[in-house]
């Protein structure tokens, strides 16, 4: 049986992060990676005041998986983890049928971000790209040329006051099991991961890997093995 499985990107990120997995993922899954407002194909569309309007936009593509015959599962990588977390609960919400499998990458458990979080997106342009060149994952040729950075200065800026402005809602436990991905050196994530327990009714699964915050590029065919153990193992479960 197919397994759908919705990627959501991380701040600055677009569909195209998540199309390098075409034709490494099992055959029997199938790749959604989800296109935010305001770039990539959807360039020129306003970007997202706040993580609700995120949602919103994003709850018609997740639906569409949650009612059809076939499971899915969703993955988010940091910005991207926070939005799947909200994601959740809207089908919660709306008692929407809920993914086999949730992956949340690269962010610590709501309250332990939220006790630590940072407003980078306020921050003068060249102090603010300075803190996004050290956390890694963006091309090098991107801030070696203006005009590419005038064009995606605005959409990080957008990201980061988003995800800089997220307030976590107090909440009953999502009633799933979660699994919490972590880069062994990344330092942008608050608290301890185990907090994500809390969250969800059903347990977490934390799996670490080498790397920084952007472990997911630098270690793509351990995550991918990973996503692939997990997934081929769900239609044999249901």
């Amino acid at each position: 049986m197919m397994v759908t499985l919705i990627c959501v990107p991380y701040a600055g990120g677009s569909a195209q992060v998540y199309k390098r997995w075409t034709g490494k993922l099992h055959p029997s899954l199938r790749l959604v990676p989800a296109e935010l407002a305001g770039r990539g194909s959807r360039m020129g569309q306003p970007f997202y005041r706040n993580a609700a309007e995120a949602v919103e936009d994003l709850l018609p593509l997740v639906r569409e998986a949650a009612l059809d015959a076939a499971p899915y599962a969703i993955f988010g990588h940091s910005m991207g983890s926070l939005l799947v977390y909200e994601l959740l609960h809207a089908l919660v919400e709306e008692n929407m049928p809920l993914p086999v499998a949730a992956f949340l990458s690269g962010r610590g458990a709501p309250h332990c971000e939220h006790e630590q979080k940072l407003s980078l997106h306020e921050l003068p342009d060249e102090e603010f790209l300075e803190e996004v060149k050290g956390l890694g994952g963006m091309p090098a040729e991107l801030f070696q040329h203006r005009e590419l950075l005038d064009l995606f200065l605005p959409i990080l800026r957008a990201d980061f006051k988003l995800v800089g402005e997220y307030e976590p809602q107090k909440r009953k436990p999502l009633p799933l099991k979660l699994t919490i991905l972590s880069g062994k050196e990344d330092s942008t994530v608050k608290g301890s991961l185990n907090d994500w327990e809390l969250y969800a009714a059903g347990g977490c699964d934390l799996a670490f890997f080498e790397g920084g915050h952007f472990f997911v590029h630098e270690q793509e065919k351990e995550v991918l093995t990973l996503l692939n153990n997990t997934l081929t193992k769900i239609p044999a479960l249901i």
